[in-house]
């Protein structure tokens, strides 16, 4: 009796001993940062430019170049787990005849997922592209055939690099790097979003409360891009696009510019690029919040999901998404040769609960030196 009574005496004093370890600031402080890059497939170089989406069934979907400029395919990596581990990739079938420039994955509301690219096309002197989808009812194991958004005077900027936004069920808004437009589905019929303007190659997202935001830098964008004029750094619609307030409140916008993503709780996230102060490039991706319907962003809390402490070749196009309740992930790719593996396209999952944590160091910052520090 006594000897049981010391054994379980001993048992409850090491599971004590383990859980006050388990929650010391360090291990919680570990715990809450964003884990280990995941290497997801082996790329080449060039527009790589994955995109990203949660199925219906939780499925995490990557669809990438694996060299761009091009590319006579569309690669799709599967994760069954979060983003932890990934399936070898595979080509999207259907897609032929065509230099590819890579464009988004779309979950809409019914469990549709709809994936968008561009065609390179060239005649004589003029160069244009052809914006192009197909569908998947199926979490993306089959596709459907090809179709072929019906542009008039289509130009080389012909081209979408966000998911597109889902006004209705037959109300697709595409911001396209040379128009933003609304696209009917069934019929085909595009018209043009809200007051008109173009807002450039950037995300736009419809909020909790209603609002659309933009992630436009400038109030309207001029093509061929030019010197920046009426210089807005985001946009907030609350009339359905007919009318804009400037929100003077987003970061730099380089040439691969930044994500914005609405997650569950309310809050938008902005997926930035933190660009070399004095020195030319992509230096580290992190994640900022909005809890106030897109008004205010709490750049100074910043968080870091990629920091390797040197440049970062390619244009990342770093893309993230809400993967549970407590979970973002966040994809983009890397075409430092050096790096283990080579390049590749990496995946960093990041606790939601990360992003209520005051930055120890601006980062950008810390972009200022030769080599920046890693935060990670």
């Amino acid at each position: 009796m006594r000897r049981r009574f010391f054994a379980r005496l001993l048992g409850a004093s090491l599971a004590a001993l383990a859980v006050l370890v388990l929650t010391t600031p360090q291990a919680a402080a570990a715990d809450a940062g964003p884990a280990a890059p995941v290497r997801v497939g082996n790329v080449i170089d060039g527009h790589v430019h994955p995109s990203l989406c949660v199925a219906r069934n939780g499925d995490v979907l990557a669809v990438y170049n694996q060299q761009g400029g091009g590319g006579k395919e569309l690669l799709l990596s599967r994760s069954k787990d979060g983003g932890r581990t990934w399936s070898p990739a595979q080509p999207i079938p259907g897609i032929d005849q065509c230099s590819i420039y890579p464009g988004s994955l779309t979950t809409l509301s019914t469990g549709r997922i709809v994936l968008q690219w561009s065609c390179y096309h060239s005649e004589g002197g003029k160069l244009w592209r052809q914006p192009q989808y197909c569908t998947s009812d199926d979490d993306g194991r089959t596709w459907s055939k090809v179709v072929s958004i019906p542009l008039t005077d289509l130009t080389n900027y012909s081209c979408l690099r966000h998911p597109l936004l889902e006004l209705a069920p037959n109300r697709w808004l595409l911001p396209l790097y040379d128009r933003t437009i609304v696209l009917d589905p069934e019929t085909l019929k595009v018209e043009p979003f809200g007051d008109g303007r173009r807002h450039g190659l950037v995300p736009i997202v419809r909020t909790p409360g209603g609002a659309i935001l933009s992630g436009a830098p400038v109030a309207n964008a001029a093509l061929p891009v030019s010197t920046p004029v009426e210089i807005v750094r985001g946009l907030r619609s609350v009339d359905q696009g007919r009318t804009w307030q400037a929100l003077h409140a987003l970061p730099t916008f380089g040439v691969a510019g930044y994500d914005l993503t609405v997650l569950r709780n309310g809050w938008i996230v902005l997926t930035s690029i933190v660009y070399g102060i004095g020195q030319d490039g992509e230096w580290a991706y992190q994640l900022s919040v909005s809890r106030d319907d897109g008004r205010s962003w709490a750049l100074d809390r910043a968080v870091a999901v990629y920091n390797p402490g040197r440049r970062i070749p390619g244009r990342g196009w770093p893309r993230t998404v809400q993967l549970d309740d407590q979970t973002l992930g966040t994809l983009f790719y890397d075409l430092d040769a050096n790096q283990p593996g080579g390049p590749g396209v990496f995946f960093v999952r990041t606790p939601i609960r990360a992003l209520d944590t005051p930055a120890t160091r601006p980062l950008a910052a810390a972009t200022a030196a030769a080599a920046p520090v890693v935060t990670r």
